[in-house]
């Protein structure tokens, strides 16, 4: 149940900062990545290991890194520009930092 519990919190959050990151650019891509540490640290902390941060942030960086790749249509929902390359590099660094916050 722990195990099922941090992979759907990583999915909701990947899936938020990936719909969130341009709205309002700058203030949509922070909202995204102070809830994906807040939300993996969260996680963590729930129960008190670091394996369920990983997993939710393995989860995170799955849905978001097949929200940057072409769908079947050609659609993408992160694209190459100033803000998907920052929410790819950014959140990957907030992933780090949640995962290695104390618990």
């Amino acid at each position: 149940m722990k195990l099922i519990y941090a992979v759907v919190v990583g999915a909701l959050l990947g899936a938020s900062a990936t719909l969130l990151h341009l709205l309002l650019f700058p203030l949509g891509l922070i909202l995204g990545l102070v809830a994906t540490v807040v939300g993996i640290w969260a996680t963590g902390r729930a129960w008190r290991l670091r394996k369920f941060k990983v997993i939710a942030a393995t989860t995170w960086l799955v849905v978001v890194v097949q929200g940057a790749t072409l769908g079947v249509g050609g659609e993408l929902l992160i694209q190459g520009d100033l803000a998907g390359s920052l929410l790819l590099l950014l959140g990957t660094f907030s992933l780090v930092l949640a995962i290695f916050l104390p618990i």
